[in-house]
């Protein structure tokens, strides 16, 4: 099975995929976790969106099996790069695809602003996932209708050593 890593605008994507992007993240969050959010956001469409996406190539069909969304935003008065909306297929969860989607996404944030932290709000049963990953937790939790959500931080300094480490 081959995954292939693939960076977007949304503007830059064809009708197929964005339809498969949304499809992806509608099924995940609001299908299979309940939540009765928008999913779509204006978020999605901004110049300095970057839509990080992993797709499966096996015998000439070419599938998305992942996502992330890295932008620049404000946290706490100071800039950041925000990470969000990440999820997997079932079928593609662990099997190691998501640890490379963000690392894939980080290396992304650290290329395009290397001196900025990157944030993100993780549902409380992934806090120690992404703490594997750098993120530390920062303040209390949040609930983001009806889901705990922690608020995290990885420091632009840690950042750069987990990217530029051999």
């Amino acid at each position: 099975m081959t995954t292939f890593y693939a960076v977007s605008h949304l503007a830059e994507m064809s009708p197929l995929e964005v339809h498969r992007l949304y499809k992806l993240r509608v099924d995940v969050f609001v299908n299979e976790q309940q939540t009765p959010y928008v999913e779509i956001d204006d978020v999605d469409a901004l110049d300095s969106t970057f839509h990080m996406l992993a797709w499966s190539n096996d015998s000439g069909n070419r599938e998305l099996v992942g996502t992330a969304r890295l932008f620049p935003a404000e946290w706490e008065g100071t800039p950041v790069m925000q990470l969000g909306r990440v999820c997997v297929v079932p079928s593609r969860r662990n099997t190691g695809l998501a640890p490379e989607l963000i690392r894939q996404t980080l290396r992304l944030s650290f290329e395009q602003e290397p001196g900025r932290d990157v944030v993100l709000t993780a549902q409380e049963p992934l806090i120690g996932y992404y703490r594997e990953f750098g993120f530390e937790p920062t303040g209390e939790l949040v609930d983001d209708e009806g889901i705990p959500h922690q608020p995290m931080r990885l420091a632009a300094a840690k950042l750069a050593e987990l990217i530029t480490r051999k």
